[in-house]
């Protein structure tokens, strides 16, 4: 019985702490931040299709300004703004380039990059910064999968130089600061 007494006893206060432990038990809590940093980018596409800009035929020694014209298109994260410089072979800062041709000499027909179609339209060159729009074309990003088009107008002037028959090319780079 005394054994019986004992063991009763000891059950009860083992009871008894586990209930101080309970009434005891407190929650302690913190936090932490999920997150992940996007940062911009953009593509540029002055290949549309076969596009090129093209003047066509024009008769040697014709006194005709030609004038064509060519799609390219941005795509850049959304809201990121940007500039669109472009920069002829020769580097001219004004957009102004020259078109060489198969002739031995250095004769060739010079071009003038613009903003909008016309002789006397704003040129389109390299001058352009995030902060200043110069010479370049500035624009929003739509989103990666949004394209916005710029189209480069050009004119060909002093057509009625005596040139040899043949294609006449140059090399536009366009550059995209964002």
């Amino acid at each position: 019985m005394k054994f019986q007494k004992s063991l009763l006893t000891a059950t009860l206060l083992a009871a008894a702490s586990l209930t101080t432990i309970s009434a005891n038990a407190a929650t302690v809590s913190d936090t932490f931040n999920v997150k992940i940093q996007i940062t911009s980018v953009c593509s540029v596409n002055a290949k549309i299709g076969t596009n090129d800009v093209n003047f066509g035929q024009v008769v040697a020694g014709t006194a005709a300004t030609a004038q064509a014209a060519t799609p390219l298109t941005v795509s850049c994260s959304k809201n990121t703004p940007y500039i669109v410089n472009l920069t002829p072979s020769s580097t001219n800062t004004d957009g102004s380039g020259e078109m060489k041709g198969p002739g031995t000499g250095n004769i060739g027909i010079p071009y003038q990059l613009r903003k909008a179609s016309g002789a006397t339209a704003a040129v389109w060159g390299n001058q352009g910064t995030l902060t200043t729009v110069g010479n370049g074309i500035a624009g929003t990003g739509r989103g990666v999968t949004t394209p916005v088009t710029h189209i480069v107008y050009a004119s060909a002037t002093a057509i009625a130089t005596d040139v040899e028959p043949g294609v006449y090319t140059d090399t536009v780079t366009v550059a995209v600061t964002y």
